[in-house]
Protein backbone atom coordinates (compact mmCIF):
# COMPACT_ATOMS: atom_id res chain seq x y z
CA UNK A 1 0.00 0.00 0.00
CA UNK A 2 1.36 3.39 -0.99
CA UNK A 3 1.58 5.98 1.79
CA UNK A 4 -0.55 9.06 1.32
CA UNK A 5 0.37 12.55 2.51
CA UNK A 6 -2.33 12.17 5.16
CA UNK A 7 -0.91 8.88 6.47
CA UNK A 8 2.66 10.22 6.49
CA UNK A 9 1.52 13.29 8.47
CA UNK A 10 -0.45 11.20 10.94
CA UNK A 11 2.52 8.94 11.61
CA UNK A 12 4.84 11.89 12.24
CA UNK A 13 2.35 13.64 14.53
CA UNK A 14 1.91 10.37 16.45
CA UNK A 15 5.66 10.14 17.04
CA UNK A 16 6.40 7.36 14.51
CA UNK A 17 9.19 9.50 13.12
CA UNK A 18 11.43 6.81 11.61
CA UNK A 19 8.51 5.49 9.54
CA UNK A 20 8.43 8.73 7.53
CA UNK A 21 12.08 9.74 7.15
CA UNK A 22 12.02 8.61 3.51
CA UNK A 23 9.22 11.14 2.91
CA UNK A 24 11.39 14.14 3.90
CA UNK A 25 12.69 16.51 1.22
CA UNK A 26 16.46 16.90 1.53
CA UNK A 27 15.97 20.60 2.36
CA UNK A 28 13.04 20.07 4.75
CA UNK A 29 12.49 22.73 7.40
CA UNK A 30 10.74 22.21 10.75
CA UNK A 31 9.72 25.37 12.60
CA UNK A 32 8.77 24.60 16.19
CA UNK A 33 7.19 27.96 17.00
CA UNK A 34 8.74 29.68 20.02
CA UNK A 35 11.45 27.02 20.31
CA UNK A 36 13.66 26.44 17.27
CA UNK A 37 13.91 26.02 13.51
CA UNK A 38 15.54 22.85 12.20
CA UNK A 39 16.83 22.77 8.62
CA UNK A 40 17.80 19.80 6.50
CA UNK A 41 16.91 16.13 6.56
CA UNK A 42 19.93 15.03 8.62
CA UNK A 43 19.37 17.62 11.40
CA UNK A 44 15.67 16.80 11.70
CA UNK A 45 16.30 13.04 11.80
CA UNK A 46 18.92 13.57 14.53
CA UNK A 47 16.47 15.72 16.53
CA UNK A 48 13.64 13.19 16.12
CA UNK A 49 15.82 10.25 17.16
CA UNK A 50 16.85 12.14 20.31
CA UNK A 51 13.24 13.12 21.02
CA UNK A 52 12.05 9.50 20.85
CA UNK A 53 13.92 8.72 24.07
CA UNK A 54 12.21 11.62 25.83
CA UNK A 55 8.80 10.56 24.50
CA UNK A 56 8.89 6.91 25.63
CA UNK A 57 6.01 7.30 28.09
CA UNK A 58 4.06 9.77 25.94
CA UNK A 59 0.67 9.06 24.45
CA UNK A 60 -0.12 11.14 21.35
CA UNK A 61 -3.63 11.41 19.96
CA UNK A 62 -4.52 13.18 16.73
CA UNK A 63 -7.97 14.72 17.12
CA UNK A 64 -8.61 16.79 14.03
CA UNK A 65 -7.20 16.63 10.50
CA UNK A 66 -7.67 19.21 7.76
CA UNK A 67 -6.44 18.32 4.30
CA UNK A 68 -5.91 20.12 1.00
CA UNK A 69 -3.95 18.96 -2.05
CA UNK A 70 -0.48 19.75 -0.69
CA UNK A 71 -1.15 20.66 2.93
CA UNK A 72 -2.21 18.69 6.01
CA UNK A 73 -3.04 20.23 9.40
CA UNK A 74 -3.25 17.97 12.45
CA UNK A 75 -4.43 19.01 15.90
CA UNK A 76 -3.78 16.69 18.78
CA UNK A 77 -2.90 16.12 22.39
CA UNK A 78 0.15 14.60 24.05
CA UNK A 79 -0.19 13.02 27.49
CA UNK A 80 3.01 12.42 29.43
CA UNK A 81 4.40 12.36 32.95
CA UNK A 82 6.30 15.43 34.12
CA UNK A 83 9.52 15.46 36.18
CA UNK A 84 7.47 14.90 39.36
CA UNK A 85 5.64 11.94 37.85
CA UNK A 86 2.35 13.82 37.50
CA UNK A 87 0.06 13.61 34.50
CA UNK A 88 0.75 16.46 32.09
CA UNK A 89 -0.65 17.46 28.70
CA UNK A 90 0.46 19.41 25.65
CA UNK A 91 -1.89 20.38 22.85
CA UNK A 92 -0.27 20.60 19.44
CA UNK A 93 -0.98 21.66 15.89
CA UNK A 94 1.31 20.41 13.12
CA UNK A 95 1.07 21.95 9.65
CA UNK A 96 2.67 19.98 6.82
CA UNK A 97 3.44 21.30 3.36
CA UNK A 98 4.21 18.66 0.74
CA UNK A 99 6.15 18.99 -2.49
CA UNK A 100 6.16 16.03 -4.91
CA UNK A 101 4.74 13.76 -2.17
CA UNK A 102 7.54 14.63 0.26
CA UNK A 103 7.38 16.84 3.34
CA UNK A 104 8.87 20.25 2.49
CA UNK A 105 8.00 22.08 5.73
CA UNK A 106 6.49 21.35 9.12
CA UNK A 107 5.27 24.11 11.39
CA UNK A 108 4.44 23.01 14.95
CA UNK A 109 2.60 24.92 17.65
CA UNK A 110 2.67 23.42 21.14
CA UNK A 111 0.73 24.72 24.13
Amino acid sequence: MEATNRLVSQKFSNGAFAAVYTYFCDDIEWNIIGNQVLKGKADIIHFCDKMLTEMESSELTNNNIIETNEQIVIEGKCRYFDAEGKDAFVNYCDIYLFENDKIKTITSYCI
